[in-house]
C-alpha cells in the first residue's frame, strides 16, 4: 500500500508541476509553450466534458469552471490509475 501512495504521489506531482509550469511559461514567456499546454489539456478533455455535462453552470462560470474542475478531477483519477497500474505491473496488487 505504501508503494501505491508513492506512485500515486509521483504521478500527481508530475502532472501538477507540468500543468503549472507550462501554464505559467506559456502565458508569460512563449506562445510555443502555450501550444504544449493546450496539447497537455487534451488529455483531460473527457473529464472536462463530464463536469460540464453534470454541472449546472450558467453564464461565465460555464466557460472556466468545467475546465479547472475537470482538469483537477483528471489529475486525481489519472494519478490513482497510474498507482494501480504500477502496482499491478510490479506484482504487488
Amino acid at each position: 500500500m505504501k508503494q501505491f501512495f508513492q506512485y500515486t504521489t509521483l504521478a500527481f506531482g508530475t502532472q501538477a508541476l507540468l500543468l503549472v509550469f507550462l501554464a505559467l511559461v506559456g502565458n508569460l514567456i512563449s506562445p510555443a509553450v502555450d501550444a504544449l499546454f493546450e496539447i497537455l489539456l487534451q488529455i483531460y478533455v473527457p473529464w472536462i466534458v463530464f463536469i460540464a455535462n453534470v454541472g449546472a453552470f450558467k453564464g461565465e462560470s460555464a466557460i472556466i469552471e468545467p475546465v479547472w474542475m475537470g482538469t483537477s478531477l483528471g489529475v486525481i483519477l489519472y494519478s490513482v490509475a497510474f498507482g494501480f497500474g504500477m502496482m499491478l505491473l510490479r506484482g504487488r496488487g
